[in-house]
């Protein structure tokens, strides 16, 4: 087995995927992180290949076995749970208390990232804004917060931004952010459904929101009221998506009814009456 430490280090590298940021999270330096996570896989005889993530290659049982005795003892006090989410939501939670809970990079990484997180007990909860790709069954529990419609967004300066309820035929005319069907598959399909989807891809790896993808006053985004509040640059466009959205909260389920994500809900519960205040197309469910 390896120490505390040295675990720590090796999944705040995956969480995070920079040693640097690794090194933040850990309050050490980069070498210092590098270190740790060699003693990890030299103990565990495992491996880190870079592909689209950072994976484990080799056998990961006796990894397993210690990660989840490092959850129990997160959820009994002994260190910080582990909480992230997506951008949308991001400047929200980051106001928040949440102690005891330390939140992520929220980036757009997709629901399979963050299920195979939760599973292998490196995440200890996940805000997903995408409903429809919210795991069903497989030991999860997805307590929903709240809803909100998605919305179509463009730059001030799009040609299309102070016309008054245009058609997606019109709109389809211009390049919209493309969401990979591997990430989002169910908010990928509803997007194509519609014409949506095709003409600008955001890098794998950009930690950047989608929203500022709409600088070029021509691609089309998606966001909700609590994104684009925050972007003074972008235009609700006139146009009904009729797409459900919102953020819930997944965990695995033998975590639901612990007492620290019962305090993690009353903290939720406190956002979503602040939220409400401000945008009443919001609907709680907390």
């Amino acid at each position: 087995m390896v120490t505390s430490e040295q675990l720590e280090a090796f999944d705040m590298l995956l969480w995070h995927r920079s040693g640097a940021q690794a090194a933040l999270a850990c309050i050490c330096d980069e070498s210092s992180i590098t270190r740790r996570v060699q003693a990890v896989q030299k103990v565990f005889g495992i491996k880190l290949i870079r592909s689209q993530e950072l994976r484990c290659v080799g056998d990961v049982s006796l990894l397993r076995l210690q990660r989840q005795v490092m959850q129990h003892a997160r959820f009994q006090g002994k260190a910080e749970l582990r909480l992230d989410g997506t951008h949308l939501i991001r400047r929200h939670l980051a106001l928040q208390p949440l102690q005891p809970w330390r939140l992520g990079p929220c980036d757009h990484r997709g629901s399979a990232v963050f299920q195979d997180f939760l599973k292998d007990r490196l995440l200890d909860a996940w805000i997903t804004s995408s409903i429809d790709d919210a795991p069903v069954g497989r030991g999860f529990t997805v307590i929903r917060l709240w809803d909100w419609p998605w919305c179509l967004a463009a730059h001030s300066c799009h040609p299309e931004a102070s016309e008054r309820q245009p058609s997606l035929a019109a709109l389809s005319r211009y390049p919209s952010l493309s969401v990979p069907s591997s990430h989002y598959p169910n908010f990928a399909a509803q997007l194509a459904a519609k014409g949506l989807g095709r003409g600008t891809s955001m890098r794998r790896f950009d930690r950047g929101p989608w929203d500022r993808m709409a600088d070029d006053a021509k691609t089309l985004v998606y966001g909700s009221c609590l994104s684009l509040a925050d972007h003074n640059s972008l235009v609700e466009l006139e146009v009904d998506l009729g797409i459900p959205g919102g953020e819930s909260l997944v965990v695995l389920a033998e975590w639901a009814d612990h007492p620290a994500l019962l305090q993690l809900l009353d903290q939720l519960r406190l956002l979503q009456e602040q939220l409400q205040s401000r945008f009443p197309e919001l609907v709680g469910y907390l």
